[in-house]
C-alpha cells in the first residue's frame, strides 16, 4: 500500500472482496489532503454487518475526522486479522490512529468458544501493541421476531441462537483488556426497520450504527480512565468542613465504583456508587473538603463524572469526619436472606446520627433494604432493589442509645455492604428523625413526564415530631430518600427549591421499568417548599429522614464537573 491518505476514505463493495487496498499509485487525480491527527483518526474493520455503514460511516464523524472502513463478509475474528488488521498496519499505518473498531463474531466457532476467546485476545493485542490506544468492539444484535419480518426470522434460525453467546465472551473480555470499550448495538437494535434481513443493515439501521459508534469514540475522549482520580473544585467557602454532592455515572466501560474523598487522603477501601457496563447511576455523598475546597473521586472502571453539589457544612454542625471504613461485608460468608435483620455497631453512644452507604449485591429477586434505629421499627425503604443488579444508596440515620443502627433485607437475599462516612455529635444541628413517607404518587392515577411535585416542611416530621423540636423557618435543608417507581421510560428526577428556576442537574438516573432511589440534600426556598420534578413518566415516593439548621448552607444545585464536556 502507498502512502496516500483520503480524508474519510471508504472501500467500495469491489475492494472489500480483495486484499487491503487504498490508493493505487496511478491514481494522480485523487486529491491528496494532509491526514488528521490520531487522535481524530476512526478506522472499522469488519464483516458483512459493519460493511453495510459505507456511506454513512464517516458522516457520523465531524469533519475534522478521517473515518476508514475495511473488511470482507463472513470472517471468523483471526481471518479479519489476519487478511485486514495486519496488512494495514505492515503496508498503510498511516491510515489508523488512535481509535480502531472492530465488528465481528457473527461468524463465531459455536463448536470451540475458546477459540474465539483466543482471537479476540489476538485482535486486540496485535492493535495494541502497534500503539493503538482504544479498541472498540460492536456487540451483536441479539434476534427478536418482533423487529423482523417472518422470512428473515426463519432465515436467521441456524445461527441467531449463538448470538448473545458472543455478546457474553465480548463482556467477559473487558476484564482483560483496560482499552477496550464495547459499544452496545445489542442494546441500541431491539427495534424495527433497520436491517433488510435479521442482521445486516438498510440506510436506516446504518446510520444509527454509525452515530452509535462515533458516540462512543467521542465519549472516550474525555472519559476518565481505570484507575484515574479526578479532583474538583468544588467550594471557595472559608469554613467549610464537607459538601454534600450527587455523584453521577455515564458511559461506563465496565462494572466499577467510584469513590469520594478529601484530596490529599488516600482513597478509603469503600465505594459511593456502584455501576455496571453502559449504566446511567447516581448517588449522594457527604465528602470532607482538603483545605482549598477540593474533592477528589477515584474512578475504578472508565466512566464519565458528573458532580453536582447541594451544601457545604461548617464546623458547627457537629460533623465528625470519620475516615471512611467498611462496617460490613457479607461476601466472605452467606448473603442476607428477606426479612433478616443484620445489627451494626457505627457510632459511640449518643451520637445524634450517622452517614451510611448501603449496598445490595445481586440480589435474587427484586426487594428493598431498610437502614433504621434498632429501636425503631423499618416503615420505608433505604436501597430499592431489582434483581441481579448492584444498587447502593446513602443514609442518614439516628443510632439507638448505645451507638447501633440495623439493616434489615425485604421480598429478597442479597449481598450486602455497609459503609461508614460521617458522625455527627450529640451537639450537632443535624435531626435526624424516623423515617417518614412523605409523598406517594401511586393512588393518584397515572404520572405524566414533566410533573412537578411539591411539599412544604411545616407539613414533615421535621417540624411536627415532637423529638425533632425545629422550627420552619431554621430549617436550611431537608434529607430524604427520593424514590422513582416503575418509569416508563429513561430520565432523570430533579428536586430544588420552588421558587427557584428548575437546575439542570439531576439528583436521581433511572431506566424504563426500573425502581429506583437516592438520598437527597435539598435547601427549601424562602416560603419552605421543595420540588421535586421527573424528566419522563413516573410515580415518585419521598421518605423523610431529617434536617440541617444552623452550620449547613444549603442552595440550587450546582453542576461542578461534567467530563463529558
Amino acid at each position: 500500500m502507498v502512502g496516500v491518505v483520503i480524508r474519510r476514505l471508504l472501500l467500495t463493495g469491489a475492494v472489500v472482496l480483495a486484499a487491503t487496498v487504498a490508493v493505487g499509485a496511478g491514481d494522480s487525480d485523487v486529491p491528496v489532503v494532509e491526514a488528521a491527527p490520531e487522535s481524530e483518526r476512526v478506522t472499522l474493520f469488519s464483516d458483512s454487518v459493519g460493511l453495510g455503514t459505507r456511506g454513512y460511516f464517516d458522516r457520523a464523524f465531524p469533519a475534522s475526522y478521517e473515518a476508514n472502513v475495511f473488511g470482507t463478509p463472513a470472517l471468523f475474528v483471526e481471518q479479519l486479522e489476519s487478511k485486514h488488521v495486519r496488512p494495514t498496519l505492515a503496508g498503510a499505518r498511516h491510515l489508523i490512529g488512535d481509535h480502531v473498531v472492530i465488528a465481528a463474531g457473527y461468524n463465531y466457532p459455536y463448536w470451540d468458544p475458546a477459540r474465539f476467546d483466543r482471537s479476540i485476545d489476538s485482535m486486540i493485542d496485535t492493535l495494541t501493541n502497534a500503539g493503538v490506544k482504544h479498541v472498540y468492539w460492536v456487540t451483536l444484535r441479539e434476534v427478536k421476531p418482533e423487529y423482523i419480518s417472518a422470512s428473515a426470522w426463519r432465515q436467521v434460525q441456524p445461527y441467531y441462537w449463538y448470538f448473545p453467546t458472543v455478546n457474553d465472551h465480548l463482556e467477559s473480555a473487558l476484564g482483560r483488556h483496560p482499552n477496550l470499550t464495547l459499544v452496545d448495538w445489542a442494546a441500541v437494535a431491539d427495534r424495527p426497520g433497520i436491517t433488510y434481513d435479521a442482521i445486516h443493515l438498510n440506510g436506516t439501521g446504518a446510520e444509527l450504527y454509525s452515530a452509535t459508534v462515533a458516540d462512543a469514540v467521542r465519549t472516550n475522549a474525555t472519559r476518565p480512565v481505570d484507575g484515574s482520580v479526578t479532583k474538583i473544585d468544588v467550594t471557595d467557602t472559608p469554613g467549610v468542613s464537607a459538601v454534600a454532592l450527587n455523584l453521577a455515572s455515564t458511559n461506563t466501560r465496565t462494572t466499577g465504583y467510584f469513590t469520594a474523598f478529601a484530596c490529599g487522603d488516600t482513597p478509603p477501601d469503600v465505594a459511593n456508587l456502584n455501576y455496571e457496563r453502559g449504566d446511567i447511576s447516581s448517588a449522594a455523598a457527604i465528602v470532607p473538603v482538603d483545605d482549598d475546597g477540593n474533592v477528589c473521586v477515584y474512578v475504578d472502571a472508565a466512566s464519565n463524572v458528573i458532580v453536582d453539589v447541594f451544601g457545604t457544612f461548617d464546623e458547627s454542625t457537629g460533623l465528625t469526619a470519620v475516615a471512611p471504613n467498611r462496617v460490613a461485608d457479607s461476601r466472605s460468608g452467606s448473603p442476607q436472606s428477606a426479612g433478616d435483620t443484620l445489627e451494626l455497631k457505627v457510632a459511640s453512644a449518643g451520637a445524634t446520627a450517622v452517614a451510611l452507604n448501603v449496598t445490595g449485591i445481586r440480589p435474587t429477586s427484586f426487594g428493598y433494604i431498610t437502614v433504621h434505629g434498632c429501636d425503631d421499627e423499618p416503615t420505608t425503604a433505604t436501597v430499592n432493589l431489582a434483581a441481579g443488579v448492584i444498587s447502593s444508596n446513602l443514609v442518614m440515620v439516628r443510632p439507638d442509645d448505645d451507638g447501633n443502627v440495623c439493616v434489615t433485607t425485604s421480598d429478597t437475599t442479597s449481598h450486602l455492604t455497609v459503609d461508614r462516612f460521617a458522625t455527627f455529635t450529640n451537639e450537632a444541628s443535624i435531626i435526624p428523625v424516623t423515617p417518614t413517607r412523605l409523598l406517594d404518587s401511586r393512588p393518584n392515577g397515572e404520572p405524566s413526564a414533566g410533573q412537578v411535585h411539591r411539599f412544604d416542611v411545616a407539613d414533615t416530621p421535621i417540624v411536627t415530631d415532637e423529638t425533632a423540636s425545629l422550627d420552619a423557618d431554621d430549617v436550611s435543608a431537608v434529607f430524604m430518600n427520593l424514590a422513582v417507581v416503575a418509569p416508563q421510560a429513561n430520565g432523570f428526577s430533579t428536586a430544588w427549591p420552588c421558587s427557584d428556576p428548575r437546575p439542570d442537574t439531576a439528583n436521581v438516573n433511572f431506566r424504563a421499568g426500573v425502581t429506583v432511589s437516592n438520598f437527597v440534600t435539598v435547601a427549601p426556598d424562602e416560603s419552605g417548599e421543595v420540588c421535586v420534578w421527573t424528566s419522563a413518566a413516573a410515580h415518585v415516593v419521598i421518605d423523610v429522614l431529617g434536617a440541617a439548621a444552623s452550620g449547613f448552607d444549603g442552595f440550587t444545585p450546582v453542576r461542578k464537573i461534567d467530563t463529558r464536556n
